[in-house]
């Protein structure tokens, strides 16, 4: 780790209402893997080997997904659907940032990091929670991938990747559409955001991805990918009306943010 991520490691953790014990922890036990961050009353476990400060802590104190809030109208309590959930870190943030939530949907594919994911949102989201382990595809089918403890890298196309510590699972991989209806049904979502490592292009790129349009915010990133153009993903939800907000600050990878226009006005 070099001394740049260290030491922005030790300002992110000033944000917690703990920091003076995480402090301690970071800096004298370097080997204990898993931390509990407070804030806000809420309790979040973070597991650093795993890379979970790479989620939930950099989610909540960063402006990666905060800094596109004010320009959202927001009657609360409100829905979210959160695909490519990591440790559950995106509502979180919004509870921080005292928005209140109605019921959050969050999907994660690897087990390891749903299991985290899963103890974090029932815990401290405040609200109804559904957690599914699954992969979103373009279409419905099985996903054979290997996974590790958990990363903020995960794909679904690291199937024939070799990692120390990485196992070989097989795994449901649904649509936008299933994970949609199958949760929040004919309801409005306020907030989706996706963060699927590269699987975002073949989302858009097949036709099982209707209900994206009863989303009235989309946050999305957009991974360089070879062969792939960001454009294109850009272009399809112009055709669905979405309208992309300029970012306050530009990150890496390119998060996106869109309005729906026929449900926003």
């Amino acid at each position: 780790m070099s001394l740049k991520n260290k030491l922005n490691g030790l300002k992110e953790i000033w944000y917690f209402d703990n920091r003076w014990q995480l402090l301690f922890s970071r800096l004298f036990f370097r080997h204990e893997r898993i931390n509990i961050y407070r804030l806000k009353g809420m309790n979040i476990l973070v597991d650093h080997l795993a890379g979970d400060a790479n989620g939930a802590r950099e989610i909540i104190v960063s402006p990666m997904y905060r800094q596109f809030l004010p320009q959202m109208k927001l009657d609360s309590p409100v829905n979210v659907l959160d695909i490519g959930a990591n440790n559950g870190g995106f509502p979180l943030m919004l509870r921080a940032n005292d928005i209140e939530l109605k019921k959050v949907v969050s999907v994660e594919f690897n087990p390891n990091t749903f299991g985290r994911m899963r103890f974090n949102l029932e815990r401290n989201a405040g609200c109804e929670f559904i957690g599914i382990n699954a992969a979103i595809c373009g279409e419905a089918r099985e996903i054979e991938v290997r996974l590790g403890e958990g990363s903020v890298g995960d794909s679904i196309y690291a199937a024939n990747v070799e990692s120390s510590g990485a196992h070989l699972y097989h795994l449901n991989g649904m649509t936008f559409d299933e994970i949609y209806s199958s949760t929040f049904g004919e309801e409005k979502v306020d907030i989706c955001k996706i963060d699927v490592e590269g699987a975002e292009y073949e989302i858009f790129n097949t036709p099982h991805h209707d209900r994206v349009t009863r989303c009235r915010y989309l946050i999305i990133e957009i991974h360089e990918e070879q062969g792939r153009n960001p454009n294109d993903v850009v272009r399809r939800l112009s055709e669905l009306e979405f309208v992309e907000q300029p970012p306050v600050q530009m990150v890496e990878p390119a998060v996106h943010f869109f309005v729906n226009s026929a449900l926003v006005r």
